[in-house]
């Protein structure tokens, strides 16, 4: 017999994207920070580019890492607040970071960092956070019988998944794109986190 989770009605969320204008990679402390509500869709891209090492005589016998590009591409209806910030983000090539968040209740809404009980759930781990994001391309399409919608596709200089607790293991973040590939953290957090939750 299943027993009933009183918890399953936290699972009513909407993942969004929080912008902070100006991105802590300038070392300038956060200006402004919006909600980008009613976003239809979005998408990151991640290419972490490995070049092969080969020899005169044998071929495949290593990988070299080379930069990785991060991408995020968000698109937004051309109407509201969040729109007309990232319209002027846009065109006055400010430096921004957009981090993942939950919501499930927009006048009592507070980031995941601190009290959204939802935002450490199973399902939603490893919240991800793009920092010293430009945008590099705007595009426009209109829907039929929709507003029309604009893409804003953003070029990242790194890109963090954000620290969680994971059944009692706490995971610390993780961030790459300063020159440095975090394999051995990474690897460390993975053997710890199986260790301790078992088979």
């Amino acid at each position: 017999m299943v027993k009933n989770n009183n918890d399953f009605l936290r699972w009513e969320v909407k993942p969004v994207w929080i912008v902070s204008v100006k991105s802590e990679i300038t070392g300038i402390p956060s200006e402004y920070t919006f909600e980008i509500l009613g976003l239809n869709r979005s998408a990151g891209d991640i290419n972490r580019n490995w070049e092969k090492v080969h020899s005169v005589e044998q071929f495949n016998q290593g990988r070299v890492a080379k930069p990785s590009d991060f991408t995020i591409t968000i698109a937004l209806k051309e109407n509201g607040n969040s729109y007309e910030a990232m319209r002027r983000i846009s065109k006055g090539a400010i430096e921004f970071d957009i981090r993942c968040d939950l919501i499930n209740d927009v006048p009592s809404h507070t980031d995941s960092e601190t009290e959204n009980i939802a935002g450490n759930k199973v399902w939603m781990k490893g919240f991800e956070k793009f920092i010293g994001c430009v945008i590099m391309r705007e595009s426009q399409t209109i829907e039929v019988a929709e507003f029309p919608v604009r893409e804003f596709e953003c070029d990242a200089l790194r890109h963090e998944i954000m620290g969680v607790e994971v059944d009692g293991v706490s995971l610390p973040a993780l961030i790459e794109g300063d020159g440095t590939y975090p394999m051995a953290k990474a690897f460390d957090q993975l053997v710890s986190f199986i260790k301790k939750s078992g088979p």
